[in-house]
């Protein structure tokens, strides 16, 4: 099981404990893919960063 599919599936935990019923599994995977990428971006920013300013 991916650390995709366990994020997935925790998402639809707390968005249904929110009265969310209108995303699928698939939504929620497909947004926990899209974060994941969005925060490695955000790291490799942020590293390129830290070696410019040294």
């Amino acid at each position: 099981m991916s650390i995709q599919v366990i994020i997935a599936a925790m998402l639809e935990r707390e968005l249904a404990a929110r009265g969310v019923q209108s995303l699928g599994h698939s939504d929620c995977v497909q947004i926990v893919e899209n974060l994941l990428g969005r925060l490695k971006e955000l790291d490799q920013e942020l590293a390129a960063r830290t070696i410019a300013q040294q």
